[in-house]
């Protein structure tokens, strides 16, 4: 199935005081910080979190699982049966979509505050999710479609979960509290739209031929990645403007992989190379300023490190300045296949937190897991993401079950 996906990013003009339930006031880790504001915690595609101060490297060490919170059931017979769908924990809350309902909770206590559905029935497949100006907005695909899955974005109301806007043309990416990039990949193409956050309305829109690699809109340094057609039709990387659409540059071969910041700060952008290689590509100009030697698949990107998957099943770490490598780390047993980076510490998905800097192991926070699906039982890592905010830890170890971890107390 071909699907779509969903980014947020909290620019520092977006990022002002967040309200708090009285209920939520006094619990540890619920302060109304900047958290994982999208599915790859910003729109950028960085999954790192840089405002997070409590689970520093030493914290880390006193990390212990917390609580569970399963899906709700729906019928038997819904074609769209889902995973729990990129959670999110900031501001102090914890939003997730759980088997086609979008539901807000209360991560110091697992108390469900509100759940609602995107949109009626159960024959959406959601895939992303992100949170920018007290909204939260959700990227649909229809499910009953392998080569033309369609798609829409809706913006809800983080507080109430009441629906604000429809629009778009399938997953969506916020930009601070601006705008929302959407994107729609099919038998017939490649469309993408940019929307403002406020109301959806369509700011400027693209059609292509079929991208040659990943459908997902980034966006680096107020810049849009997204593939274009040449003269002879064959997909090209672009850069364009986010707020007019105007193109930048042009690369051909390339593949879009993730970045650093949304905002103008943002300075690097990575792409997959014509030989595999992964570069560093300047986003305003789209010229290559290094290449990460030996790097696969960039995993995070904070602001002093890029972390990629490397030779073979190694993890290693560059630095953002230079591409020059600090450190590489070997796991055991298993390929790492996903991180997230967040106060000094990268989280991989075999359970184990290594110091950012250094790449030294610190703690193995949960285990390989073993759940059963409708035809198989399975027995490996957490597919699903790893979303790190407000002191805790956010893991989907099963399809059904999010499990919270964090220091004691939260």
């Amino acid at each position: 199935m071909l699907g779509k996906s969903l980014a947020v990013v909290a620019l520092a003009a977006s990022v002002g005081a967040i309200s708090i339930s009285p209920s939520l006031a006094g619990s540890k880790g619920a302060v109304g910080t900047p958290g994982w504001n999208d599915t790859n915690a910003n729109a950028a595609g960085s999954r790192a979190n840089l405002a997070e101060k409590v689970l520093t490297p030493v914290a880390v060490k006193n990390v212990k699982y917390l609580r569970s919170i399963a899906s709700p059931m729906i019928p038997a017979n819904a074609p769209c049966p889902l995973p729990i769908t990129a959670p999110l924990l900031t501001g102090g809350y914890l939003y997730a979509i759980t088997n086609g309902y979008l539901s807000k909770y209360d991560p110091a206590t697992g108390k469900l505050i509100w759940r609602v559905k995107p949109f009626p029935g159960f024959r959406s497949d959601y895939q992303t999710l992100s949170y920018s100006g007290n909204l939260i907005v959700v990227g649909e695909a229809g499910c009953q479609s392998a080569s033309a899955p369609g798609g829409i974005t809706v913006a809800l109301n983080a507080a109430t979960g009441a629906r604000v806007w429809i629009g778009g043309d399938g997953a969506a990416v916020v930009v601070g509290t601006s705008y929302v990039v959407t994107e729609n990949t099919d038998a017939a193409g490649y469309d993408l739209s940019v929307l403002k956050l406020q109301d959806g309305t369509r700011v400027w829109s693209m059609s292509s031929c079929l991208p040659s690699g990943s459908p997902i809109p980034v966006v680096v340094g107020l810049t849009v990645m997204v593939y274009g057609c040449d003269s002879q039709s064959r997909g090209v990387l672009q850069g364009r403007s986010l707020a007019t659409g105007a193109v930048r540059w042009t690369r051909f071969g390339f593949g879009i992989q993730s970045g650093d910041l949304a905002g103008p700060a943002g300075k690097n952008f990575y792409a997959t190379g014509p030989s595999r290689t992964v570069e560093d590509l300047n986003p305003m100009t789209g010229q290559k300023k290094y290449v990460l030697s030996g790097a696969a698949k960039v995993l995070a990107v904070d602001a002093s490190r890029v972390y990629a998957s490397c030779a073979g099943r190694k993890v290693c770490a560059y630095d953002i300045s230079t591409g020059v490598l600090d450190w590489t780390y070997t796991p055991l047993i298993n390929r790492v296949t996903m991180a997230a980076e967040a106060g000094g510490v990268l989280y991989l998905n075999d359970g184990i937190a290594l110091n950012a800097a250094t790449g030294h192991g610190i703690k193995k926070i949960w285990e390989s897991i073993t759940y059963a699906s409708p035809t198989t039982v399975h027995v490996g890592l957490p597919s699903g993401p790893i979303t790190v905010g407000d002191g805790r830890l956010a893991v989907v170890t099963d399809p059904r079950v999010l499990d919270l971890f964090g220091l004691p107390g939260y």
